[in-house]
């Protein structure tokens, strides 16, 4: 190895074209990474789908979510099955292996087809099951398309009749109709002109329902004309074709033959015949009945900001730019706005690269002033070439990553930066110890190049074994389990890339540099800066006074601190193990509290409110108007207060539903279910975070009686979801107990003051008309399929045909109008016909029975599954301690009280539990790698023992630290600690070694440790400065983007701060405790 030392040195030139090549294709490829929020990461998750229309939660659990789950129950690479039923749909959802790849993906995907296929039967009504392989899409930015608002209904005048009020009624809902329409036509333009963006590739509409046509037909005129729903239909769907004739074959062509009538649009309905009078007139559908050409379902609302609107939806895929997505989007709002139709409007929202581009500035401005400090350190201890060859290697370390990111495919986001920052201090921890020692050769009179070759090959064994170690250490976190691996795999990618080029660097590049007496560059650059001279001459004053200052330490304070340390070792180790003994003790006592991950102001709220099922639309109206209100009067109180310098306060924008718990309304409405979406100003332009304008929203928004639940949430829901989260799991006779045990997890979670915000993801469902056939009518030839097929033509529509109207496919339905839909009596009033063609009313047939279940019915893993959640206001209390005390206190007695329910832990807490028992389980097997590693280094296991007995000491720095800064520990603070542990043992591995060497130079035992402390002592020193240096920049900023990473600087910045003590004071000590027990090798 010493050779290829020397080969550098002598080819210099070769290595500096290696080294201006890492940074100029590294530079490069940095500007051309995708930048994003997180990794990416292929989500591999299969979705089956079963359409049967107006069937209730119990029916779609029994006729077809068992029947599925119990056919592919049985299939390879399924981790985890999830099952929810609510009115008119069912769905399968199959979470896939975590280490699962597109082929894996693909053959589950194939089976399950196929086995779905073999069903022997689904309900005769349900549609054929969807199954799709879900694509990895992710949310750039939304479009809001905004139309002018039309009256909620006409304008009453007490003088005008009822027959009056009824047709300005219906002139009102005509008018909201065509302007719901002319709203979608806007959007549609608007998402096919995105669409068209270069950097755009998926674009879709969210906020609106689906088309639909339905032909109404009042029961009294169906009977006066002896028609049927069901034979109206029949009608319709023979005159409204479309058929191929076959091909005429002429001399000379061909000419294709079609039967042709067919209309896609409701006038076009409206001209269908339906029954010819005796005196020879026709009469049309138009004529009997109205065709009403809207949307599949009504009373649906969503605005923003107080107009109807339609949102587009550009996403992502792993090929596409967030930021740059984002910014063609924002320059095409702004440069089309203002040719939209008169009274329509559009503005950009939910733009998920505004926190990227912030947190990703702000890491990079910090990464740049971490590294002049990371200089200025460097330059005080060392001289000005030394050290600035020593810093380069930081510059060539993270562009070669980058060169590494680009080729495998990576992105530049907030893991990758996290990685880079860990890194900032580290990749020059080697190249510190080479330069160092070179530069103490050559204090002992040996020429630049003999220095150079001798310096770097002394230390080379120690710096490739360092590097390895590090390495390894941060390989458990490439290994965790569950979905948080997913968000941080690249983190032990780009820092084992980084650090493996940093010790190339060092052992070859470094030493070429320092090999000359004289540099052309430095040269150059002395000319090029000799403005700066001054200060160039400031620092060379500084660097010797700093020079003398560290001789006049280690002289008077280090030196007898380390001779008192070896001759009272069992006072230094008791000490030691006591405080490590305590911070363990805090943090199981819950004083510093562990959160998987933090949470992160993204600028954007939310509040969802619920009623019982059935609750008319117009109170959940009333109800999200009385919350909108509310966030203006904040945003007013903000402007007041002077929260932010924003002249317009802190809400940019307010998104309105009623009839569905998002802005996606889907095929029926919820009428019970409402919800805002606020859009606030960027983190850095105001003085209160998310969390805080949350608490001020609920408490100017006040009670909500009647409703069953009102949740307010400052944070998307992320891998980790809420910070309680509990699954309540059951199957058979044990449903019953449901309920009450759901009742007791609720009020036991309410105990809690700073507990807030408890919600289940299921409740009562609407009241449901269970019908039976009676005996007599059974007799009359009436059966329970005549009467259910009349009743359900007549309330959700007899499907006519599917019509394809651009790129929607469009139902076409029979039944009664919305005036009948809507009372008792024209229910009860339902004619139907019999075997004898004679037709009684629905109320002389059949026997109503009432009942209730649930809206929505979920499963996970074949059993009936109710999940009970809630947030927690970490100011007050932390979800640490409750759990601890529901597990403790709670759990035992609920297992007790209902023995036929399963408790089970989700969300961020089974996350915790997975992350930190695969990190555990990880660390056992980097713990014996390292041994492994220093064993065959040192020849000695005592000595591996030694180096790895000091690592536990620097989480008590890490555990200060977070109580000093007041924050809790988090998953990035475990990623500062694994990096304290890579710097603990590469400084432990320089000082063993040196005393090993000062052993096998015949120093008796005390002067060697002593010796080789002294020695090493400044090298030490330097490596935990400036690592510290390269983090401080994080650690002081207060800004509320830096929210995440300040637990990783945090623990890294006081960790090295007592490890640094540690490693200098324990390591001897434990090196003199060990040589008793096994003598120190001979050789180093």
């Amino acid at each position: 190895m010493k050779q290829l030392i020397a080969w550098a040195v002598k080819n210099w030139q070769a290595m500096n074209v290696i080294m201006v090549g890492v940074l100029l294709l590294g530079a490069f490829c940095l500007t051309k990474l995708r930048r994003d929020f997180w990794p990416d990461f292929e989500l591999y998750v299969l979705n089956v789908s079963v359409v049967y229309p107006g069937a209730s939660p119990d029916e779609i659990e029994e006729g077809i979510l068992e029947k599925i789950e119990e056919a592919v129950r049985t299939v390879d690479g399924i981790e985890e099955m999830t099952s929810s039923a609510r009115e008119g749909l069912g769905s399968v959802t199959l979470e896939l292996d975590p280490d699962a790849n597109q082929d894996d993906a693909q053959r589950v995907l194939t089976e399950v087809t196929t086995l779905i296929g073999q069903i022997p039967s689904f309900p005769e009504l349900a549609e054929k099951p969807d199954i799709r392989l879900k694509t990895n899409f992710v949310t750039a930015i939304r479009v809001a398309v905004m139309g002018p608002k039309v009256p909620d209904s006409a304008s009453e005048n007490s003088s005008s009749s009822e027959e009056e009020q009824e047709l300005q009624n219906w002139d009102a809902d005509e008018a909201r109709a065509e302007a719901s329409l002319a709203l979608r036509r806007v959007a549609e333009r608007v998402r096919s002109q995105v669409l068209a963006l270069p950097s755009v590739s998926v674009a879709d509409l969210v906020g609106t329902p689906d088309y639909q046509i339905d032909i109404e037909i009042p029961e009294q005129t169906l009977r006066e004309y002896n028609l049927s729903l069901q034979s109206v239909a029949d009608i319709v769907r023979a005159n409204n074709v479309e058929m191929p004739g076959g091909t005429l074959r002429g001399r000379s062509q061909e000419i294709l033959l079609r039967g042709s009538d067919k209309s896609t649009v409701g006038e076009g309905i409206e001209d269908i015949p339906l029954v010819s009078e005796p005196g020879g007139a026709v009469l049309t559908v138009g004529d009997l009945g109205r065709v009403r050409d809207e949307f599949s379902v009504d009373g649906s609302v969503n605005e923003v900001n107080g107009q109807p609107a339609v949102l587009v939806s550009v996403e992502t895929t792993s090929a596409d730019d967030l930021i740059k997505v984002s910014e063609e989007v924002r320059e095409y709002v702004e440069r089309e706005k203002g040719n939209l139709p008169d009274g329509y409007t559009m503005i950009a929202m939910r733009d998920r690269s505004t926190s990227v581009k912030n947190r990703l500035e702000l890491l990079s401005k910090n990464a740049w002033m971490g590294l002049a400090l990371v200089f200025i350190v460097l330059a005080l201890f060392l001289e000005m070439r030394l050290a600035w060859w020593v810093m380069l290697g930081i510059p060539i370390s993270l562009l070669g990553a980058c060169l590494y990111m680009y080729f495998g495919g990576q992105t530049l986001n907030m893991t990758s930066m996290f990685a880079f920052l860990i890194a900032l201090g580290i990749v020059v921890d080697d190249a510190i110890v080479v330069g160092e020692n070179i530069y103490a050769h050559r204090e002992k009179g040996k020429s630049y190049r003999d220095a150079a070759i001798d310096g770097a090959y002394e230390v080379m064994p120690s710096v490739i074994t360092a590097i390895l170690t590090t390495v390894i250490a941060f390989a458990p976190i490439m290994y965790m389990e569950g979905r948080i691996k997913r968000l941080t795999v690249v983190l032990p990618m780009c820092v084992g890339a980084m650090l493996i080029i940093s010790m190339f660097e060092s052992l070859t590049i470094l030493p070429s540099h320092l090999s000359h007496r004289r540099s052309r560059f430095l040269d150059v650059l002395g000319y090029l800066l000799y403005p700066l001279r001054p200060i160039g001459k400031l620092m060379e004053f500084a660097n010797a006074g700093m020079s003398r200052l560290l001789a006049w330490v280690i002289d008077r304070l280090y030196t007898p601190t380390l001779r008192w340390s070896l001759r009272n070792p069992a006072i230094v180790l008791s000490t030691l193990a006591g405080l490590l003994i305590l911070s363990v003790g805090v943090v199981r006592s819950g004083m510093v509290p562990f959160l998987l991950l933090p949470k992160i102001d993204f600028g954007f709220i939310t509040v969802q409110v619920t009623y019982p099922d059935g609750t008319p639309v117009e109170v959940t109206d009333a109800a999200t108007k009385r919350l909108e209100a509310a966030i203006w009067r904040v945003n007013q109180r903000s402007i007041d207060e002077k929260l932010t310098p924003d002249p317009d306060g802190l809400v940019k924008a307010v998104q309105r539903t009623v009839g569905s718990s998002g802005d996606e309304v889907g095929t029926s409405i919820s009428s019970h279910v409402g919800g805002l979406f606020v859009q606030l100003n960027d983190i850095g332009e105001r003085t209160v975070s998310s969390n805080e304008i949350v608490q001020m929203w609920r408490e100017e928004s006040g009670r909500f009686p009647g409703a069953e639940a009102v949740a307010f949430g400052a944070t998307p829901r992320g891998p980790a979801s809420l910070p309680i989260e509990m699954r309540l799991m059951a199957t058979g006779d044990n449903l019953a107990q449901l309920d009450a045990a759901i009742a007791r997890c609720k009020a036991k979670l309410a105990e809690y003051p700073y507990v807030s915000d408890i919600a289940t993801d299921t409740r009562q469902g609407k009241w449901e008309y269970r019908i039976k056939v009676r005996d007599d009518a059974k007799a009359m030839g009436i059966s329970l399929a005549d009467v259910a097929g009349t009743v359900r033509a007549s309330y959700y529509g007899e499907e006519v045909m599917r019509l394809q109207r651009g790129r929607h496919e469009v139902p076409l339905r029979v039944r009664y109008p919305r005036e009948e839909r809507n009372t008792l009596v024209s229910f009860n009033d339902i004619r139907i016909r019999g075997a004898e063609r004679v037709e009684r009313p629905l109320s002389e047939v059949a026997e109503v029975d009432v009942q209730r279940g649930y809206s929505e019915i979920r499963r996970v893993n074949q059993m009936r599954s109710i999940g009970v959640v809630a947030d927690v206001d970490e100011t007050r209390g932390n979800a640490f301690n409750v759990v601890a005390d529901l597990k403790a206190n709670f759990v035992p007695q609920f297992e007790q009280e209902f023995p036929g329910v399963e408790l089970q832990w989700a969300g961020q807490q089974e996350q915790t539990e997975e992350t930190v028992n695969s990190l555990t389980l990880g660390f056992l097997f980097v713990l014996g790698a390292m041994f492994l590693l220093l064993t065959i280094q040192f020849n000695s296991s005592w000595q591996a023992i030694l180096i790895l007995s000091i690592i536990p000491f620097g989480f008590i720095g890490a555990i200060v630290g977070h109580i000093v800064m007041d924050i809790d520990l988090t998953l990035f603070s475990i990623f500062g600690i694994v990096a304290l542990a890579g710097v603990v043992v590469n400084d432990s591995i320089v000082l063993v070694d040196f005393i090993n060497r000062r052993v096998a130079d015949g120093l008796p035992l005390h002067e060697a440790i002593i010796d080789g402390g002294r020695r090493r002592f400044r090298a030490v020193l330097l490596t935990s400065v400036t690592t510290c240096a390269g983090m401080m920049p994080i650690l002081l900023e207060r800004s509320k983007e830096a929210q995440v990473v300040s637990p990783m600087a945090t623990s890294l910045t006081f960790g090295l701060a007592l490890s640094t003590a540690v490693v200098l004071v324990l390591a001897p000590v434990m090196y003199l405790v060990t040589a008793k027990l096994a003598p120190p090798p001979e050789e180093a």
